[in-house]
């Protein structure tokens, strides 16, 4: 009886101390839970024709939603004292318009005809996002698409162009002029598939591995004589 009782002591033993190592590890992971929860700050930055506010980020924030009224035409984003860029609401729809990640710094909206409420956080995950454009001679809108900011260096993982003539991708920053621009190989003037930079320097055959900047982006996929809706893409990680 004396040796049996003894196992079940050192047993018991065991079980306490696994017990408490259980309940230590889970004490500090709620402490890092806690601690990650703290570190996240939301923010609301917002412009109606009245009155608006002023954000000011210490880390990259994470566009989340962005919320316009019906009647607003245009609206641009200022960034320590500076314009940003801009986004006109006839072009960008709510679902499609702004995506991205904004770098730390002071910021206030300004709008034309309306109002807009941009949500951000500090905390999120890298997401694959879509950077796209449309252009048709058909219909209405004649140009359609999405503006993503991104402020770090980012690299392209895939990319697709449906036209037979060239895709750009432009920076806000300098918007006449492609900052990569993909030549089709069904281009009749200047066969592809072929990659030039802004500078007119060849970068390759493919799009996929090249790598952005930080900066504001749009695609324009320019159309060839024979085509009706032309669409271009290109996917990265947003982090």
């Amino acid at each position: 009886m004396r040796r049996i009782f003894t196992k079940q002591s050192n047993k018991t033993s065991k079980g306490n101390r696994a017990g408490a190592i259980v309940k230590y590890l889970l004490f500090l992971f709620m402490i890092g839970v806690g601690f990650s929860m703290s570190q996240a700050t939301e923010f609301r930055l917002f412009r109606t024709p009245t009155t608006g506010n002023v954000v000011t980020l210490t880390a990259p924030a994470k566009i989340m939603q962005v919320v316009y009224s019906q009647k607003l035409e245009r609206f641009s984003i200022w960034r320590n004292n500076s314009l940003y860029f801009s986004v006109d609401r006839l072009k960008y729809t709510e679902k499609n318009g702004l995506k991205g990640i904004l770098p730390p710094g002071t910021y206030v909206l300004r709008t034309l005809g309306g109002s807009v409420t941009i949500f951000l956080n500090t905390v999120f995950k890298p997401e694959n996002v879509v950077l796209w454009g449309m252009q048709t001679a058909v219909v209405e809108p004649r140009w359609d698409g999405n503006v993503i900011v991104i402020c770090s260096p980012t690299k392209i993982i895939s990319a697709a162009y449906t036209g037979t003539d060239s895709m750009g991708i432009f920076a806000y920053s300098q918007p006449h002029r492609a900052f990569l621009l993909f030549y089709s190989p069904h281009n009749h003037f200047n066969p592809g598939p072929k990659v030039f930079n802004n500078a007119g320097v060849y970068m390759g055959k493919i799009l996929a591995g090249q790598t952005l900047p930080p900066g504001v982006y749009t695609i324009t996929p320019g159309r060839g004589t024979a085509d009706g809706i032309v669409n271009g893409h290109i996917v990265f990680q947003l982090k």
